[in-house]
């Protein structure tokens, strides 16, 4: 990192005691905790094998990501660049907190998998890694730095020295080289570092380690005895969000740290408050997967991966604890927390509500699925809620998901994967039949929840109410806008209407020509709202309209205009034990 060429890094790989005639070398197609494939290997220039005298082996390229080296018994070492991804955002789909970042002098974002690759069949094999970099930057990570040394060469450079003992920690171990500017506090015996770069100083790691310590403190209180780790690290890079800087705002969790990009020019308050959201179920990653995992996620295969079935557990209960904890533990009202629940269930019956959870987790990387993976943290925390609620009930409020999650973590644990297909048998081995029915039903037969079901049983009301709406306007929000461009109106893209559109068909992106015979476009727009206003219920009504370029007629009765809204709130009519197991549940 000290010579930067050309806005690309220098990587020096040195080997020793290979035995066979040919070995291949690989960057990953993808790594875990994201779900797609990133093909780090594109990023890889002037990849070359040299002996020990420098003279270049014969090396073979095959797809992005693999390259076969013959005479393996002259190999000393091989080199190459590697180009960031921050900067071509525009020609690439890699989310930026999954990327990589050069600034030279400035910043370097080193999620490790992008710029160190393993060889075939050497991924548990021990790693040395060496860092080159300008005195003026500090490292910041939860790798453990063994000796750190002063160049006795050049006063101009430092060498940081990490051990790994296999690839799986080297991948698993961000690093973030910037200007120093990190706070460190702990909390229940974790060591928490906050590094934070922002390129024009905006913000800064003292400001925001107040409510970052505040929300981890309450994180370790809701957590208790689960203690997966000793340090933790959150590495806040703040984009200038110039064309060539990051623009993929949100996190990548990693067992003891976090990569988390946001836009500098968020204010505190907001800064804040995305981090609270974002790093809270970061945080929450080190019981799932770091804990709990299973057998492809342990041993993962970085260029032909096995997907887990159980994304709903890694990322559906993590985002499911990361807004429980916010409720039992005060730092969010009531109101709050059913507001968050409730716009969850209404971002997840956007989806495909009868898709298998097992099915998407394992085929997650191709299409259908793939579209569907959003729904991890909308329906799949709903999935850990229902659970929770059924414990709840069952066990009289005593036990819940937080406490089978602890089970799980006694009987598995970070060395100890579980098997995929026998998940589901510990998990009912460790509470109820009901919880076992409830996952066959709704996680592997994707058949769609009632929510209202299961709100009733802790006394909260969830339901669907009609509301009064105008014709063409619900609550200063209009079904229809006009096209300056056209001079047309056109029926929003949403496709969310009212009752009285809905029964005369109108669809989402059709225009308006003319209603009984008078036409409508932006001049008279204002007509609309004031003609309907003297409709009856009961009258003949005819709709011109033009849907796809064609024209077409829709003819109906007026009926009157509702629209459909649903609620969550506490029920004031709770009988007592809904009452108690609502306290349970929300630790109130």
């Amino acid at each position: 990192m000290f010579n930067v060429i050309e806005d690309k890094v220098k990587v020096e790989i040195k080997v020793t005691n290979l035995d066979s005639d040919t070995i291949s070398y690989y960057l990953p197609k993808i790594v875990p905790g994201t779900y797609q494939n990133n093909n780090y290997g594109k990023y890889v220039e002037d990849f070359q094998a040299l002996d020990k005298e420098g003279n270049v082996l014969y090396t073979q390229k095959f797809g992005d990501n693999r390259w076969k080296i013959n005479n393996v018994q002259k190999l000393d070492r091989i080199t190459y660049l590697v180009n960031d991804t921050f900067d071509t955002e525009n020609s690439h789909s890699i989310f930026s907190p999954t990327g990589s970042n050069i600034l030279k002098n400035k910043s370097f974002v080193l999620n490790l998998y992008a710029f160190v690759g393993y060889f075939s069949g050497l991924k548990e094999s021990k790693y040395k890694l060496f860092v080159k970099h300008p005195t003026s930057l500090e490292a910041s990570t939860s790798a453990i730095e063994i000796i750190p040394e002063k160049s006795l060469e050049n006063i101009n450079y430092d060498m940081d020295f990490f051990v790994f003992k296999r690839y799986a920690e080297v991948a698993d171990s961000p690093i973030m080289y910037s200007e120093p500017d990190q706070v460190t506090f702990t909390v229940n015996g974790i060591e928490i570092l906050l590094s934070v770069y922002s390129p024009n100083k905006i913000h800064r790691a003292a400001r925001l380690m107040p409510q970052m310590e505040r929300m981890i403190r309450a994180q370790r209180n809701f957590l208790g005895e689960i203690n997966a780790t000793k340090k933790y690290s959150i590495l806040l890079y703040l984009s200038s969000t110039k064309k060539e800087d990051a623009h993929g705002f949100g996190a990548l969790e990693h067992n003891a740290s976090t990569v988390v990009v946001l836009p500098e020019s968020l204010s505190h308050k907001k800064l804040n408050e995305a981090l609270t959201d974002i790093v809270s179920h970061e945080f929450f990653h080190i019981v799932t997967p770091l804990t709990i995992h299973s057998e492809e996620i342990h041993d993962f295969d970085y260029n032909n991966p096995k997907m887990s079935e159980h994304i709903w557990l890694y990322e559906g209960t993590t985002e499911y604890f990361s807004l429980l904890f916010q409720i039992s533990q005060g730092l969010i009202t009531k109101e709050d927390f059913f507001e968050r629940l409730h716009d969850k269930i209404k971002v997840s019956k956007t989806f495909d509500d009868t898709v298998s959870f097992t099915e998407m987790s394992k085929n997650i990387l191709v299409n259908p699925y793939l579209k569907d993976y959003r729904n991890v943290y909308e329906k799949g925390a709903l999935i850990s809620m229902c659970l929770d609620i059924i414990m709840r009930e069952k066990s009289d409020g005593a036990y819940g998901i937080l406490d089978l999650i602890k089970n799980l973590s006694a009987e598995f644990g970070i060395d100890t994967p579980f098997k995929d297909n026998e998940l589901f048998k510990t998990i009912q081995e460790l509470s109820y039949k009901e919880i076992n029915d409830f996952l066959e039903n709704h996680v592997i037969q994707g058949q769609p929840i009632n929510y209202e079901f299961y709100f009733d049983k802790v006394g909260v009301k969830y339901g669907v109410l009609n509301e009064k709406s105008s014709y063409f306007l619900h609550e200063q929000e209009p079904f229809v806008k006009g096209s300056e461009n056209t001079k047309e109106i056109q029926f929003e893209s949403n496709g969310n209407f009212n009752s009285f559109l809905n029964n005369i068909g109108i669809k989402a992106g059709d225009i308006l020509l003319n209603i009984n015979n008078k036409a409508y476009n932006i001049k008279n727009i204002y007509d609309l709202f004031g003609d309907s206003n003297e409709w009856k219920i009961g009258d003949d009504i005819t709709f011109r309209i033009k849907r796809d370029g064609q024209e077409m007629t829709l003819k109906s009765n007026v009926v009157e205009p509702t629209v459909e809204k649903s609620i969550l709130e506490q029920n004031t009519s709770a009988t007592l034990q809904q009452k108690k197991l609502f306290k349970s549940w929300i630790n109130d």
